[in-house]
């Protein structure tokens, strides 16, 4: 229609006419243009505030397990003291009931927490344009690059004591089993088992600093989410 107007009004060389026509068309273009630019907009906004609420679940489960990996292990901090003192004193002051607790409890280490699958997803998928913020961006591949290192000093520090700390497994196997004397000598000598719980408390304390970064890197994360989120 709009076609066919345009070519009469040429013919009857009223280039005015032909001006406003092309003048109509042109703007008909350009709002077009505008209207599928505002949708994509919001689209890329709706998307961009779905993948920062997932990141904020995601953030907040990993920071909430790692305040309940701190808060065992600052528990069980006093057992190991004195399970220390027990190794170091004995056969003096031997208590069966701490022992039994220290490799119920003490004696297992919580390892850091991973990575947020909605980030891992982002990487994988190429997405982290979708977040606007570069500051976010930039602290999200900084704290993925803290959760890599801590993980590898986590398991590097597991598996380098592991040879030093067999006496303590063993001990704690034998205690099952065996009388509390008859464990204990049959675990390894003493100055091996001083060796251990001294190694392990080393360990131990390392691996509660080591929590306590990582959980201080996942509130920083999460409150640059809730910024977003408002």
């Amino acid at each position: 229609m709009l076609l066919r107007r345009i070519s009469q009004h040429v013919k009857e060389q009223n280039w005015f006419a032909v001006a406003i026509d092309f003048f109509i068309v042109v703007a008909g273009i350009l709002i077009a243009f505008q209207i599928t630019s505002w949708n994509e907009e919001r689209k890329d906004n709706k998307r961009e505030q779905q993948i920062i609420e997932r990141l904020h679940s995601d953030f907040t489960m990993l920071e909430k397990n790692t305040d309940e990996y701190i808060e065992f292990l600052e528990v069980n901090a006093p057992i190991i003291e004195k399970f220390q003192q027990q190794i170091t004193n004995y056969p003096k002051g031997t208590d069966l009931e701490l022992m039994q607790s220290f490799f119920e409890t003490a004696f297992n280490l919580p390892p850091p927490e991973g990575h947020s699958d909605t980030y891992q997803q982002l990487i994988t998928n190429g997405d982290m344009s979708v977040l606007n913020n570069e500051s976010l961006r930039a602290e999200l591949v900084n704290h993925a690059s803290l959760t890599n290192l801590y993980l590898h000093a986590s398991q590097a520090s597991r598996e380098w004591s592991r040879p030093y700390v067999t006496p303590l497994v063993r001990l704690g196997s034998l205690l099952q089993v065996l009388p509390m004397d008859e464990a204990v000598s049959s675990s390894g000598s003493r100055a091996d088992l001083i060796i251990a719980i001294n190694l392990y408390k080393d360990i131990f304390e390392s691996q509660l600093l080591l929590l306590k970064d990582h959980k201080a890197s996942f509130a920083k994360v999460n409150g640059m989410l809730i910024k977003e989120k408002s």
